[in-house]
């Protein structure tokens, strides 16, 4: 085996057992920081203390540990180099081949306190200092930052002795990218203490290629803010060969949002709008489709429904589908988005919305969980989903007319006699006037939905929530 010593220093101790004492039984000598070490010799693992290995105490209330010529210059120095190898010589350092390192998030030491002097106190030096040297030095180095990587670790040393090159490559990215999170997190938070907001930033990792963005002759990727949940986390990509476009990423999201807020149900989309909704499964004579269209449920989809809806223009589907449909899907070339099941679904506390370059930043709202019956909910949570100005408008368990993303004055003046409303229940994320509402019960509204923030109502009909729920961007 070509790893001879190995430095460890883990705060998340999952499994760290495994790889130390693989290595120990392949004859690897292991230097440890003073937990880890003490962990490892609990757990039946030889390991040797940093302040044993180098001879120099840890001092300055623990500031300096592991910063010392013989950790970090055995893990920088090339160990074919002549000059490196007679410096190692002269100065008694002997060479590291492998680093096992994972930082303790700096989000958990704010939580724990955030006053300035703790903060500054836990920051780690040597953890991010350590990882880079040992990416930098990659050819000489494997640098371990990922527990998930242990097993395949093990089976490669166990495969060849070693670990190739092109893996090397890849924990060193890693490494670098632990790094560089921890350290974001660190200015995040100091920024805020120091009244720094202008500092503040965010790291995005890319997530994947899509097939295209707005339009077919646009290149576009798919982009996520590192550490922050978001509603497409479980998604899963059935057939990520098709490729994914940005109309239908924007429609999984609304319906992972309405999922949210709403089990059993069924709806088509069109570039992120609800356009129709039903209580239950889609109805077999019902279909409507266009280039940019889905179909989500939250109920299984069938073979026959995905084929009947696909020949009927549906583009993508997303929920959870049975083998044929799976098969069909496959056979096709359709693409279909797997949903985790519905108490796996959660917001996050923030939710961020692009402008160009711009990002907007802000505390997500969630809706309450209102006792209202089915047309209720669906009403008022399409409302709050899709695009702002819109109705949603509910009778029996199904979608009447769904309209978002109008003007006020379309709003206000839009036909209604065109639908049958009797016995329906709407929603509106925008206060109507009187002369609307009169119309509305007229033509068979038994109950509207309303914010009630800017102005008040008298009439029986309307249910004021007492709070804006509109939605400017999806």
């Amino acid at each position: 085996m070509n790893i001879r010593r190995a430095f460890v220093s883990v705060h998340d101790k999952s499994r760290v057992e495994k790889i130390a004492g693989y290595l120990v039984s392949n004859g690897v000598e292991i230097v440890a920081t003073d937990h880890t070490a003490e962990y490892l010799i609990d757990h039946g693992v030889e390991a040797i203390k940093v302040a044993d290995y180098t001879g120099f105490p840890s001092i300055f209330d623990g500031r300096l540990k592991a910063i010392h010529p013989k950790i970090i210059g055995g893990i920088l120095a090339i160990q074919d180099l002549p000059d490196h190898i007679e410096e190692m010589r002269e100065h008694s350092i002997l060479p590291f081949d492998m680093i096992v390192m994972n930082l303790k998030p700096f989000e958990s030491v704010v939580k724990e306190s955030p006053d300035e002097s703790n903060l500054s106190k836990e920051i780690d030096v040597s953890g991010p200092a350590l990882l880079m040297a040992g990416a930098k030095n990659h050819r000489d180095i494997v640098v371990i930052s990922d527990p998930t990587d242990y097993d395949e670790v093990i089976d490669s040393l166990e495969d060849c002795g070693d670990v190739p090159l092109l893996k090397r490559r890849r924990y060193a990215l890693k490494a670098i990218y632990a790094a560089l999170l921890y350290n974001s997190s660190i200015h995040k938070a100091l920024s805020q203490i120091f009244a720094s907001e202008k500092y503040d930033y965010t790291v995005m990792e890319h997530v994947m290629q899509l097939l295209y963005g707005d339009n077919p002759s646009q290149k576009a990727h798919l982009l996520k803010l590192s550490k922050e949940p978001g509603l497409l986390d479980e998604v899963q990509i059935g057939n990520p060969a098709i490729g994914l476009k940005k109309s239908q990423l924007r429609n999984i999201n609304v319906f992972m949002e309405l999922y949210y807020y709403s089990d059993n149900i069924s709806l088509f989309l069109d570039k992120g709008k609800i356009i129709k909704v039903f209580a239950g499964k889609v109805p077999d004579d019902f279909s409507t489709g266009g280039p940019d269209t889905m179909f989500a449920s939250t109920f299984a989809i069938d073979g026959d429904t995905l084929k009947r809806l696909s020949d009927d223009g549906v583009e993508a589907f997303g929920g959870v589908f049975d083998r044929d449909a799976i098969r069909a899907a496959r056979e096709r070339d359709i693409m279909i988005l797997t949903v985790p099941a519905h108490e796996a679904v959660t917001l996050a506390k923030e939710t961020y919305s692009g402008f160009g370059n711009y990002f907007v930043r802000e505390l997500t709202f969630e809706m309450k969980k209102y006792d209202l019956d089915t047309d209720g909910r669906l009403a008022i949570y399409c409302s709050r989903v899709n695009r702002a100005n819109n109705f949603s408008i509910f009778k029996d368990g199904e979608s009447i007319l769904l309209k978002s993303g109008l003007s006020y004055g379309e709003m206000m003046n839009y036909d209604f006699t065109k639908h049958d409303l009797r016995e329906s229940v709407m929603a509106c994320d925008n206060d109507l006037t009187d002369e609307l509402i009169k119309k509305l019960v007229a033509a068979g509204v038994k109950r509207l939905i309303l914010p009630g923030t800017k102005r008040t109502y008298s009439h029986k009909n309307v249910l004021v929530l007492g709070i804006d729920f509109t939605r400017l961007n999806n």
